[in-house]
Order: structure tokens, then sequence, then C-alpha cells
């Protein structure tokens, strides 16, 4: 697969924006972030999705269905399982489609007074198709924050890096949300992220989104996000659920 396909493809992932009501589900989507909570022992959590990405004037990418299994394993710990995306890019060159690898990993939540830190490692498995696949076992890692501001806002910021090993390339990416309730069930955001490699230009972009709880183990989510620097993706939008057992 072309590099930008695979940098494009791994820009819109799952994220969640702050720290969660008492008791309520606190997926890994939607936006560039990710949750600073894990789940208590013995709950289960699938969370899925879709996402179509303009990356520029003659081209996008189309990847679904974004599904991760977290499974709480207690002690402030959680697995991950990462599914594989099907992804379906178009371009001047015609139409190229295939199954992105998959990843396993951890996630420890700690304590910091009133914030909320967590901790993820995962490794993806070069399982997926040809020319959709890194070919290697890459390593990524992340560090999450969330804390309510008070009055109904929140904010939260996410570090995380992916070693693309078969073309020795870290991508980095950092991101920071500021999150607004909107009454008891649903709540909007605003995010900035970016994501630095060497030697490629940033790639800056913003996105905006609503979550609805249905109740409290249950999310819709949708979301649109725009780039801001030349090297960026046009536009993508984004639509998904999260749901807890």
């Amino acid at each position: 697969m072309p590099s930008r396909w695979l940098i494009a493809a791994a820009i819109v992932m799952a994220g969640a924006r702050a720290p969660a009501r008492a008791n309520d589900i606190a997926p890994d989507r939607p936006g560039f972030g990710e949750s600073a909570s894990v789940l208590d022992r013995g709950r289960v959590q699938l969370e899925a999705g879709l996402a179509w990405t303009r990356v520029e004037a003659d081209a996008s990418v189309l990847d679904l269905p974004q599904a991760v299994l977290r499974i709480g394993v207690g002690a402030s710990l959680e697995v991950r399982l990462q599914a594989s995306d099907w992804l379906r890019a178009e371009g001047t060159e015609g139409t190229e489609s295939g199954w992105s690898d998959t990843a396993i990993g951890l996630r420890w939540q700690v304590a910091a007074g009133r914030h909320d830190v967590s901790l993820r490692g995962v490794l993806f498995v070069p399982n997926g198709s040809v020319g959709w696949s890194d070919e290697k076992v890459d390593p990524e890692g992340a560090v999450s924050w969330a804390h309510e501001l008070g009055g109904g806002w929140s904010a939260s910021a996410t570090v995380s890096a992916r070693r693309f090993t078969s073309v020795q390339t870290t991508v980095l990416s950092p991101s920071l949300s500021i999150e607004r309730a909107l009454g008891s069930r649903a709540s909007t955001f605003l995010e900035f992220g970016t994501n630095v490699a060497d030697g490629r230009s940033p790639l800056h972009q913003v996105d905006h989104g609503y979550t609805w709880l249905p109740n409290a183990d249950t999310q819709l989510d949708v979301s649109i996000g725009f780039g801001l620097s030349s090297a960026a993706p046009d536009f993508f939008v984004a639509v998904g659920f999260s749901r807890r057992f």
C-alpha cells in the first residue's frame, strides 16, 4: 500500500474525550485521543464504527468496522483486542481495498489526585492483507489524561506513538480535547490532534462531535474533522456505537 494510505488509515482512531460520569460507559471513541479509564473486573465493552476520509481532492479512504473489544481484568487493568479494519481507498490510479493488521494490548489506570491517567501498550500483528499490512510487528504506546473542570466542562489529552517497523518510522500523535455536557445523557467536544513523523510534514487537524447515551451502558457518536495543514487530509466524517456488558 502506498505510504500515504498507511499513514492516513492510522489517523482517524477511536478516542474518548474526558472522565465519564459515575457508572456511565467511557468508550475509546470518537476522536483522536483515548479514554483515561479502564473497565471494572468482569465487564466487557465492544466499540465499533466507520469513518470516511477525503485525503485530498482525488483520494479518499473508507475505514470500518473500527472494532475494539475491551475486557476488565481487575487491579485497574484491562485487555484490549483491536480487530482488523477493512479499508477501501479510491484515487486517480483506481480503487484498492484490504484488511489492516490486528492489535492486542493492555491499559492500566493510575490515580493522580482528581485527575485520571492511563498507560496503554499494544502490538500490531502483521496479519493484514498484502499491501495493507506493515508486514512487521509494530509496537504502540500511549499516555492519556482527563480532568473534570466543573460546570459541565472537562478536558483530556493523549500522546501516542506507533512504530511502523517496516519503514523505520515512528508516528507521534498528541491531542487535546475540551468537552461540554449537554444535559445528563449527551455531550459535545472540540479537539485538536496532530501526527508527526520523521521526514514527513506534520498533519494538524481539528474535529468536533456529539455523543448520546440511551442508557448507562450504550453510547452513540457522530463527528467531523478538518485538516489544518497542507499535508493533512481535507476532512473526515465518522459514526459509531459502544456497548458495555
